[in-house]
């Protein structure tokens, strides 16, 4: 009786400390009700304009930009259908990296791009064919990999000398692992961690056309991971992925979860949240997801930026964006942060003068957050 007595009161006091370190991961309620004008000047300490320099060989599709990394002295541009494009910290144009075609060091389709400010390489992650291809700065090809036949090379950065992969690999059409890869000099895995697999009833499709899973923030690396498909591609799953992680000592830990209503399901049970991300800073935690709050045609998605101030205690749901009431944008702003400093976001507007005969080239707006 005494020996089930204090079997009982450890199992007790284990449950606890579970509970206890749940209770400790810090939640942030999402209201999908509210929209909110949040301008930028509430969050932003400054906001600089680069105009990016509209040449024949700098032509940028602002709807294709998939990330923009500043670099010391230079903008780099990832636009998934043309190219990657260098400019100066004044905008100027300087070259193009790489080019279209299946050939060692080329590419059809960018996914995104990582960079290492120590050697000046860049590294490029294609679709069609899926590789890693790695160029200095100058535009000089060093080296490619291709890791499987078929997958997904989600996102890719460089920090603290280490180059991480976030991977999706897909095996007979209906089980997909996500992974997360790190590689030394040669484009070789070193680690690896499976993060989960997924199987699905029909064939797996990749939904989501995003990047930005892995983020710097000092000296620790985030990491986010959704679900990357869409409803019709697999009905059978209805777990919303609503957690931010930390990569540390070669484990995942979680760092905040957002709290959507309902846990982002509706009255029957149905997903109407699709989760595209979640980012922090010092001060706020930012997330972009789509709702569709009937759960019926793509018509009634709606696209949603979420902000939460940590130092006023106030979260911030915002339908397509935020205001920028510095620039006097009429249009709401979706803002990314930058992949090596998450106190630092940027966005992107193409302004059109009374007399410009043809669009010109996104102007960059870079914005340092408030502290």
């Amino acid at each position: 009786m005494k020996q089930y007595y204090i079997l009982t009161v450890i199992g007790l006091l284990i449950l606890s400390c579970s509970q206890a370190q749940q209770s400790e991961l810090p939640e942030f309620f999402v209201d999908t009700k509210q929209d909110s004008s949040l301008p930028l000047s509430e969050i932003a300490a400054e906001i600089t304009a680069i105009e990016l320099e509209l040449t024949d060989k700098s032509m940028i599709n602002p709807d294709a930009i998939a990330r923009i990394i500043i670099a010391e002295n230079n903008i780099i541009v990832a636009d998934r259908l043309r190219g990657v494009f260098v400019f100066n910290k004044d905008g100027k144009f300087v070259q193009s990296i790489g080019s279209r075609g299946h050939g060692p060091g080329e590419y059809n389709f960018v996914w995104t791009i990582g960079f290492d400010d120590k050697s000046k390489r860049l590294f490029i992650t294609s679709f069609s064919p899926s590789k890693i291809i790695c160029y200095q700065l100058d535009g000089k090809f060093l080296k490619e990999s291709q890791l499987y036949s078929f997958g997904f090379y989600h996102d890719i950065n460089y920090f603290n000398e280490k180059l991480y992969l976030d991977f999706i690999s897909i095996q007979d059409g209906k089980l997909a692992t996500r992974i997360l890869y790190r590689l030394n000099e040669n484009l070789q895995v070193i680690d690896s961690i499976i993060h989960r697999e997924s199987r699905f009833e029909r064939n797996y499709n990749h939904s989501f056309h995003f990047c930005d899973y892995i983020i710097k923030r000092n000296t620790s690396v985030y990491m986010y991971f959704p679900e990357n498909y869409s409803k019709k591609d697999a009905p059978e799953v209805i777990v919303l992925r609503d957690t931010l992680y930390r990569f540390e000592d070669n484990h995942l830990v979680p760092e905040l979860k957002l709290k959507f209503k309902n846990d982002g399901l509706d009255g029957l049970g149905n997903k109407i949240i699709d989760l595209y991300n979640i980012f922090r800073s010092s001060r706020y935690v930012f997330a972009i997801y789509d709702i569709n709050p009937n759960n019926s045609t793509r018509n009634e998605i709606k696209k949603c930026h979420f902000c939460y101030d940590t130092k006023a205690g106030k979260g911030y749901n915002m339908l397509d964006g935020y205001t920028d009431d510095i620039n006097g944008i009429e249009k709401r702003v979706s803002i990314l942060p930058l992949h090596t400093d998450s106190e630092i976001f940027y966005y992107w507007h193409t302004n059109m003068k009374p007399d410009d005969r043809e669009e010109s080239n996104p102007t960059l707006y870079i914005i340092k957050l408030k502290k």
